[in-house]
């Protein structure tokens, strides 16, 4: 393939799995001769990677390119290109909606979008890549269709230069009733384990510190290699003796699937987070079943009771939807009592909407209005900061070990952004927050091993490092500090910070 000197634009939209094939689309595109801008209008490639889960992410995405629609006339090789789930879904759709595009490329397809630009940029017509319908094939045809794509890295697109994602598993079989995933994602796939290491090694003598492993259910990870079944547990325990890696995260776990090896291995391995994302999605059996997430609300409790009791000192995350298929308000109050006392970290609480291509948009009604859905919504969510606020303030007077992830989104605002550390921090700051202070010392933003965001006044090289910080005072989402000694360890250091 030919070298090139082109400037690319890409937006990413939806999860951490869509923020790593980003990554990888845009190292494949680097290998080309490719230049990263951040001006679409300056771009001859523009990128959307696309997220289906919500309908506002599609509208999203058409409204970009509707603005795009005459940006040919300046640029007559401008090659558009629309990537990801929704490019899975909507297929040739997004052709007729928006007939200037000229690629669209599923998930199990992004190692062909080198290839696809260059043709499409030599003669104009309409590239479709995708995968197979699950309703057309067999599952191992789907399964190929579906191609795992975790070849080159770029630095530049993760969250920082020490943080990176690491794809252990593709696709779904859980088939909830609400989700596009299994059709956008392909069958449940685990990747061997060596290539999972081997990746991890690879990014580890790069200097990255922490990793997070991705997968739609990442605690279903199984793999047989050798007469030997490999679990999620086996897995973190392999990591753990990598050199250089000092934390390891994981999202997002099914809750059928959360076994005691798993809790276990967090609770006994020093490198591994202390936090579990754990969706439950609604706190009535009557919706649960509706949305077939395969588990009653006593199931969940239990699980929550062995977390709590396995280790005690664990933060736990959670998804609901509010106003599905049916709610009634006695339904609604069952989960704002689950959240009541389950005391969740925080929580993402999403409004209902139908997907078409799921079977709850096939066959039940959306019946629940949209000033009910918006009110359950501001209700859950109110009662999920207090619960936050309430849990934050009892850290407050304790000392905390924490991995420095980069600037603020106070110091960015203030111009005192480092370019090495890039704007996807997924840092959620009130404007409670301490101000930024002098340009020695702007306002750092960090995470507990509980994955709590802790921000603080600190010099910048200190990114990439673990700091010791005393929590002063907190917010709904984050943690109030300041540095408790000036002894820190960068992450280019050969010495391994102390890990409480």
């Amino acid at each position: 393939m030919s070298e090139h000197n082109h400037l690319l634009y890409i937006e990413t939209v939806g999860c951490q799995m869509n923020m790593l094939d980003s990554e990888l689309v845009v190292a494949a595109l680097r290998h080309q001769g490719y230049q990263l801008t951040s001006d679409v209008e300056q771009a001859d490639t523009i990128l959307f990677n696309t997220c289906s889960v919500r309908e506002h992410a599609e509208h999203k995405i058409y409204s970009a390119l509707g603005r795009l629609k005459h940006s040919r006339r300046q640029r007559p090789g401008q090659v558009i290109g629309v990537i990801g789930c929704m490019a899975q879904k909507d297929q040739e759709l997004i052709f007729r909606r928006a007939p200037h595009v000229d690629l669209v490329v599923g998930t199990g397809q992004l190692a062909q979008i080198p290839e696809l630009i260059d043709q499409s940029r030599e003669g104009r017509q309409h590239r479709l890549a995708v995968s197979l319908d699950r309703r057309d094939a067999t599952r191992q045809q789907v399964s190929d269709s579906f191609q795992s794509y975790d070849p080159l890295r770029d630095p530049e697109m993760r969250p920082s230069p020490f943080q990176a994602f690491v794809r252990i598993m593709i696709g779904c079989d859980k088939f909830c009733t609400y989700c596009v995933v299994p059709m956008t994602r392909g069958p449940e796939q685990s990747r061997p384990p060596a290539d999972i290491l081997s990746e991890a090694r690879r990014l580890a003598s790069e200097g990255v510190r922490e990793i997070t492993l991705l997968g739609q259910t990442v605690n279903s990870y199984r793999y047989a290699v050798d007469g030997r079944i490999w679990r999620m547990s086996d897995l973190l325990l392999a990591l753990h003796d990598i050199e250089g890696l000092q934390r390891i995260k994981f999202v997002t776990d099914f809750p059928r699937d959360m076994s005691d090896d798993l809790l276990q291995a967090v609770r006994d391995l020093p490198r591994v987070s202390k936090y579990l994302h754990v969706p439950a999605q609604s706190g009535c059996d009557v919706m649960l079943k509706r949305m077939k997430r395969g588990y009653t609300v006593g199931e969940y409790r239990e699980m929550m009771g062995r977390i709590r009791d396995t280790i005690p000192e664990c933060a736990i995350s959670s998804d609901f939807i509010v106003g599905f298929c049916g709610e009634s308000e006695d339904s609604f109050q069952k989960s704002m009592d689950l959240l009541r006392e389950s005391r969740f970290k925080n929580s993402f609480i999403f409004k209902y909407s139908p997907r078409p291509g799921t079977k709850a948009h096939e066959l039940l009604a959306d019946d629940v209005p949209e000033e009910v859905k918006r009110r359950r919504n501001h209700e859950m969510l109110a009662l999920q900061n207090q619960i936050s606020e309430e849990d934050n303030s009892r850290l407050i007077g304790r000392d905390f070990p924490i991995l420095v992830e980069g600037l603020s989104k106070t110091a960015r605002k203030e111009g005192l952004d480092d370019p090495r550390v890039g704007g996807a921090l997924q840092e959620s700051q009130s404007s409670q927050g301490s101000q930024a202070g002098c340009d020695d010392h702007p306002q750092l933003v960090g995470r507990t091993m509980c994955d709590r965001i802790v921000v603080f006044d600190g010099n910048p090289r200190m990114i990439g490092g673990f700091v010791d910080v005393h929590v002063y005072d907190c917010t709904q989402t984050t943690l109030l500090g300041t540095i408790i000694t000036r002894e820190y360890q960068h992450a280019g250091s050969d010495l391994l910070p102390i890990l409480a």
